[in-house]
Order: C-alpha cells, then sequence, then structure tokens
C-alpha cells in the first residue's frame, strides 16, 4: 500500500468496506425496475384492444400471463413476446393475434398469415405466393395494404432481433393502439423498423 500511497497520493490507503448497506432486494429493484402504474394500465388497455376477438376465458388467461411476465420483466416487448408466441402455454393457433415470422420465413408466413386473417375477422381468404425476388419487408408492406382494404392495419413491433412481429388491428384504433404500446413501453409502427 505504501507504494500506491506515494504514487497516486494517497487514496489507496483505506480498504474498501466489508459490507454494503443495501440490500440485495434492493439492488436487484436497481438493475430490474418494475412497471410504473401507468405502464400497468396502459399494458391493460393495449391488450384489452388486442384480444378483444379472442374467447372471454382464453383472453383472462393471456391478459394473466402477460401481466405476471410484465411484472417480473423489465421490458414491455419480452412480457408481450414470451406471453404471446411460447408453444406451449401461449396463443392458441385458431385465434392467432401476434404474427411473428423469421426475416427469410416465407414459409412460416404463407401458413399463418391465412390464419391470422381469419382470426381477426376477415372472411375473404389471403392468397399469397412467395416470389424469390422480394424481401420480407416488402412483403409485409403489401399484407399491410391487403389488410387496408378490408379495414385492417399490420402494426409492426420493434423486436430488437431478426424476425418481425406484429398485430392485425383495426383501421380506425391504429392512432390509440400505437398511443397505448408507447405508454407500456412497446415501439410499434405501421413501417418496419
Amino acid at each position: 500500500m505504501g507504494l500506491f500511497d506515494r504514487l497516486f497520493g494517497g487514496r489507496f490507503t483505506a480498504p474498501p468496506p466489508d459490507e454494503t448497506n443495501i440490500s440485495d432486494a434492493e439492488i436487484l429493484r436497481e438493475l430490474h425496475p418494475r412497471p410504473s402504474p401507468d405502464q400497468r394500465k396502459a399494458m391493460k388497455a393495449l391488450l384489452g384492444h388486442l384480444l378483444a376477438r379472442m374467447p372471454e376465458d382464453e383472453c383472462q388467461r393471456l391478459a394473466r400471463r402477460i401481466d405476471r411476465l410484465f411484472t417480473a420483466q423489465d421490458a414491455a416487448y419480452k412480457a408481450i413476446s414470451s406471453g404471446l408466441l411460447d408453444r406451449t402455454r401461449g396463443q392458441k393457433l385458431q385465434h392467432l393475434v401476434m404474427l411473428s415470422v423469421d426475416w427469410r420465413g416465407f414459409d412460416g408466413f404463407e401458413y399463418l398469415a391465412p390464419i391470422a386473417v381469419k382470426a381477426c375477422g376477415i372472411t375473404e381468404a389471403l392468397a399469397y405466393r412467395h416470389s424469390d425476388n422480394l424481401p420480407m419487408t416488402e412483403v409485409l408492406r403489401r399484407f399491410d395494404a391487403w389488410l387496408a382494404e378490408h379495414g385492417r392495419r399490420y402494426l409492426q413491433v420493434a423486436s430488437g432481433s431478426d424476425s418481425y412481429e406484429g398485430f392485425i388491428v383495426d383501421a380506425d384504433k391504429v392512432q390509440e393502439i400505437t398511443r397505448l404500446a408507447e405508454g407500456a413501453g412497446l415501439r410499434v409502427s405501421l413501417e418496419g423498423f
């Protein structure tokens, strides 16, 4: 210590304290803050819009699951994607709310998009054929244009990964759903991210 004391002007004379006054719970609360009451209200209202076409018991089950995950995790995206996209406990295929496709998942889009269209209440079938020269962003843009003809829009979620995720919503509720999503801490947009 004498050498360091002389080199650095006495800053290394006292050893660090053995224990701190902060509990483990306080440290975890700082690292993983819980959502505020306003964020919880916004998430609850957002889920009310997104899950409105589901049967009541399924809607309540998913809302409870997402709320529990939202309390435990620090990001709205993680809670909603984990709550809906889980293969065993998430959304059921006949009530598809959140559509998730890989950046090269054209087969997945070809399979899931007609199911999501039917689940959102559009009776006309979606006719989709994969062409090799279109990227997934263009496929989703055309899908949104087709939905706009039927009074719906495709809201994309900023996932931060190479997958494209989003919801089919009523066209007249896009601004309200976008506002609620931002209030809950979720980034959504009609254009891709």
